[in-house]
């Protein structure tokens, strides 16, 4: 719905601290961030997944609020992108819960082995020693923890990626422009 739409520009606008972009591709990346939405949503409903708490969105809104620049009145700042604290507080619960269904669904089937963490630090050192020459590089004892985090960040977005592919294979999505 086109309402929906532009709710989902403003209030990634106001998240990103940006001017609303109402182009034909700002457009197309919310219509397509509003899908992702609703197959997660199906797939929640399905499994009966627990919404997070109240207290859980709580804080998340306060994180948002508390990272609003300047000193300026939060809802002053919500206005200048026509929203309010219940329509970002609803867009912040689905963010929250679309978290939480990903390291749910996708992080507990993803193992990253010493092999994989050793062949990740080859190749990062191997473009480290090129932009920096000669300085000594981070040791892979050191990099270990941040390298195991970014391989099951990796893993899990191409995870996330190849369901919601198969998951748009399923429905019949029709974009209808104005």
């Amino acid at each position: 719905c086109s309402s929906d739409l532009d709710e989902e520009l403003r209030v990634a606008a106001f998240l990103n601290h940006q001017p609303v972009a109402r182009d034909a591709n700002a457009r197309r990346a919310a219509a397509d961030r509003l899908i992702e939405q609703l197959l997660i949503k199906r797939d929640l409903d399905l499994s009966h997944y627990p919404p997070p708490s109240p207290a859980a969105v709580d804080e998340f809104m306060e994180q948002v609020r508390a990272a609003i620049p300047g000193s300026g009145d939060f809802d002053e700042a919500l206005g200048k992108y026509d929203l309010d604290r219940t329509i970002l507080r609803e867009h912040l619960a689905m963010q929250l819960t679309i978290l939480q269904f990903i390291e749910f669904r996708f992080r507990p089937d993803l193992g990253v082995s010493p092999t994989d963490i050793e062949n990740y630090y080859q190749g990062e050192l191997a473009r480290w020693k090129a932009e920096h020459g000669s300085a000594k590089a981070p040791t892979l004892a050191n990099s270990r923890e941040s390298i195991r985090k970014a391989l099951t960040e990796q893993r899990t977005d191409e995870a996330l990626d190849a369901w919601l592919a198969e998951s748009r294979k399923q429905v019949a999505i029709v974009y209808l422009d104005k």
